[in-house]
């Protein structure tokens, strides 16, 4: 799986810190290359790097350690002058060392590769349910087929937009994907009902809000930072939303997503109107700026969408798509 920018970032990081420590390791050694046991420093450098960038690269600074090593007792023969046997074993000794450092690298590197493998099978298995679940979700009528998708896909771009990082993305990818969960206790006639909904159907349909909160906090830990966006996409930044929050004590990924969410509404044929199009749902949102909406985010979604959206918004909100940070 090809890396992500910031993981590939940040692998490069390390690489750069770990070749750093071997040259300084390197220069202390030429100062005190009589010293056997300074030569355990080097396992530093070369098992995290197999800890943290896999068994290729773990191996690599292992034998870039050794060359280090060989190359300096190599210059400084006078650290290994003696007798042909005193010297012959001291090379051994450093031979025996750098092998033993290699081979460490190599099994450190090889239980991290193992463990990356296993993290994209849970990946993989995690977002295959999560789009099942989109499904569900979205199964109450054929009007709203695939709507947690597109607003999964108009959400990410939106948070693109404005600069967040790609785990921020990937949590509001899951959000958009979850955020109508509690519909599934509410009934279809009640979310498909043309005419007016009486005070006592409102709050019924209010109540999908928690619904939606109380099922995705069961579902454990890992679900733990999208809750609030799944509890809070129905609030207004004016604070007249369900539950009263104001501005930016909204958090900002149900703000992104209630724009998100309120787009694909416009602009999608319901049992009770006909879809309008993308230049009618682009004046709706921006008339709700600072009102319905936060004014950082519509920005962010008018440079996202100055047109309508096509077909490839949709597969960018593939699940297959999980980010491996």
């Amino acid at each position: 799986m090809t890396p992500t920018p910031a993981v590939a970032r940040r692998d490069h990081g390390s690489l750069l810190v770990m070749l750093a420590v071997i040259g300084l390791i390197g220069v202390i050694n030429w100062f005190v290359a009589g010293q056997r046991t300074f030569l355990n420093l080097y396992y530093l450098p070369a098992v995290f790097g197999a800890y943290a960038l896999g068994r290729r690269k773990g191996v690599y600074l292992a034998l870039l350690a050794c060359a280090v090593v060989f190359t300096i007792a190599n210059v400084r023969g006078g650290s290994l002058e003696g007798d042909e046997t005193a010297a012959y074993l001291r090379w051994l000794d450093l031979g025996t060392w750098g092998l033993f450092l290699v081979l460490t690298s190599y099994i450190v590197g090889s239980l991290y590769d193992l463990q990356e493998a296993q993290i994209r099978e849970i990946r993989h298995a995690y977002a295959g349910v999560l789009e099942m679940m989109a499904k569900f979700i979205d199964s109450v009528d054929r009007y709203t087929e695939n709507h947690s998708r597109r607003v999964a896909a108009y959400s990410m771009k939106i948070a693109r937009a404005m600069g967040l990082s790609d785990v921020e993305i990937e949590d509001i990818r899951v959000g958009a994907y979850l955020h109508d969960i509690g519909k599934v206790d509410v009934s279809t006639e009640l979310l498909t009902k043309a005419a007016g909904l009486s005070c006592e159907e409102y709050a019924a349909l209010q109540r999908h809000v928690e619904n939606g909160e109380q099922l995705v906090r069961s579902m454990g830990g890992i679900l733990r930072h999208v809750i609030p966006m799944v509890a809070y996409h129905h609030e207004r930044f004016d604070g007249a939303g369900y539950k009263g929050l104001v501005g930016e004590n909204i958090p900002l990924g149900a703000r992104i997503i209630s724009v998100a969410d309120t787009y694909d509404a416009i602009v999608t044929r319901r049992t009770y109107r006909d879809q309008r199009s993308h230049q009618e749902a682009v004046e709706i949102i921006q008339a709700e700026s600072g009102k319905q909406f936060d004014p950082r985010v519509v920005s962010a979604f008018l440079q996202s969408f100055p047109t309508p959206p096509g077909d490839t918004e949709e597969d960018e909100a593939s699940p297959l798509g999980l980010a491996t940070a």
